[in-house]
């Protein structure tokens, strides 16, 4: 090989340095890339053309030969394995085969998905000096992978709340925080929770392309929109359903004689004075047109009245009635069991109700002193449904004053109940659901983020909208599988298996030791 000829091969060499150099600095396609790339094939072109004599002879020897079969086999093999790695990362199967697919997702979550037609993006919001954070986005990235593995529309990035203000103000992360952040089509939800129910609720709230219209009855002594300094009131509760893509909006019968049409969800959140009968009438004819209503009574609001709200002959038409009692909890005390005396705890949950159905069972709700949901009749009402969706365990009690000393009868009491069908008596109804909680300062702002009040209030929600799809999943829990030996049998399985087996594969490999010692 001539002295030219190899520093034109330099020169080729140099040539394709600078191009892959500044190609990756760039990233992007400039004028001096076709000037590196044109120097690259002349100065190749020239060395080939001048020791071309030298190259016809190279490539003739019998080892070069050799040589060119060996590595372009080397080459077959290496492309081989790096199609096979390429699409094993692309296209990947994964099973599993627990008894309680816990390392699956649940058939609702895979249909949200099939139906996403463009890109999710999720952002999770960090802040590394935070205790725990890593434990957190670990588990947040074993769940978000099963999501990747079904769908490649899922697009994962991690922020440092603290390297990226930008975003942190885009999407009014607070400082210091962690949260997930979801994005599709330019409509964005925050998740506040890492679970399946909590992913999947946000993808379908990203992907509803309207927002649910949630009007809130005011003009009877309800729970306020605005704050309290009290803590009494429904700003907490707005902002949530608000953050979940609900439109929520203040009505007062003063305004309208009527529930507007675009209503899907109604809620009347603990009427202290009195219902007309023109309001009554209008709510029924609400139900009647296939409305759904959400209802928090308070338990004073019944004290030594025979109509406190006027909505008792609305109840009574679904095959309800408020007890007008106070129910307490007890716990106990290094000292005995005394009344608890801040909260009413619901813990018997409905099984097979979509609202309740996803709460564990050390799991429960809380209630300021509720008051009890009763049926009327040993039979519900030709055509409706009713359900008692949260109770209270045997260990609770009532009383008619919170000033009594004595019980007035022992528990468990249904505090928050549901009703399905079509209003008796109404002519041309439609199907409509109602919800009928015995307490109103569940709700409030002192007590909506305490234990599952939070959970059961936008799973009630969800389920009025008929967006049941949010809240029927269900948590998977790992079981166990327990195997019970008797006396005998633990004999048996110790002489008839533990001891034999181990002894048998020593004597085997003995034997094939003595056979081949000397082979």
């Amino acid at each position: 090989m001539s002295q030219l000829g190899k520093l034109l091969l330099v020169g080729a060499l140099l040539s394709l340095i600078s191009f892959v150099v500044f190609l990756a600095l760039l990233q992007a396609w400039v004028p001096f890339h076709w000037v590196a790339l044109g120097f690259m094939i002349v100065f190749t072109g020239g060395a080939l053309w001048l020791d071309r004599k030298f190259y016809r002879e190279f490539f003739a020897m019998k080892t070069t030969k050799q040589g060119l079969s060996m590595g372009t086999l080397i080459l077959l093999v290496i492309c081989i394995l790096g199609a096979v790695n390429y699409l094993g990362a692309r296209r990947y199967l994964t099973l599993d085969l627990s008894a309680a697919k816990v390392n699956s997702l649940s058939e609702q979550s895979r249909n949200v998905m099939d139906a996403m037609k463009d890109d999710l993006r999720v952002i999770y919001f960090y802040n590394p000096g935070t205790e725990g954070v890593e434990a957190n986005r670990k588990q947040f990235i074993e769940l978000i992978r099963k999501y990747q593995d079904h769908s490649p529309r899922i697009k994962l990035e991690f922020v440092d709340v603290n390297a990226r203000p930008d975003l942190t103000e885009k999407y009014q992360i607070k400082q210091g925080t962690q949260a997930v952040l979801m994005e599709y089509q330019g409509r964005t939800t925050l998740i506040e929770k890492i679970d399946e129910q909590e992913l999947t609720g946000g993808l379908v709230k990203v992907s509803r392309e309207t927002a649910k219209k949630v009007y809130v009855v005011m003009g009877h002594g309800e729970l306020a929109l605005d704050s309290a300094p009290d803590g009494d009131s429904a700003s907490f509760l707005k902002s949530l359903l608000e953050g979940n893509r609900y439109e929520i909006k203040a009505f007062s019968f003063a305004e309208e004689g009527r529930i507007p049409e675009d209503a899907d969800v109604v809620m009347i959140l603990g009427p202290k004075q009195q219902f007309l009968d023109s309001e009554l009438q209008a709510v029924e004819t609400y139900l009647a047109g296939g409305g759904n209503l959400f209802l928090a009574l308070e338990p004073q609001a019944n004290q030594g009245q025979a109509r406190a709200t006027g909505l008792e002959p609305l109840l009574e038409r679904v095959g309800l009635k408020a007890a007008g009692n106070y129910v307490l909890s007890t716990v106990q005390t290094p000292f005995g069991q005394v009344v608890d005396p801040k909260f009413t705890r619901g813990s018997v949950f409905s099984p097979s109700n979509p609202i309740t159905r996803p709460f564990g069972q050390n799991q429960f709700t809380v209630f300021r002193f509720p008051q009890a949901i009763e049926r009327v009749g040993t039979n519900p009402p030709e055509g409706l449904q009713i359900d008692d969706l949260v109770r209270t365990d045997k260990t609770s009690f009532s009383v008619t004053s919170l000033a009594a000393k004595e019980k007035a009868a022992d528990g468990p009491f249904t505090v928050v109940m549901s009703v399905k069908g079509k209003l008796p008596k109404a002519a041309d109804a439609k199907d409509f659901q109602l919800v009928v909680a015995g307490d109103r300062e569940f709700l409030n702002d002192q007590s909506l983020y305490q234990n599952l009040n939070r959970d059961l209030l936008l799973n009630a929600v969800a389920a009025l909208a008929k967006e049941e799809n949010i809240i029927s999943i269900t948590p998977k829990e790992v079981g166990r599988t327990e195997m019970i030996l008797l006396d005998t049998s633990f004999v048996l399985y110790i002489f008839l298996f533990a001891i034999p087996l181990p002894l048998a594969l020593y004597a085997g490999s003995f034997v094939m030791w003595w056979r081949r010692r000397s082979a």
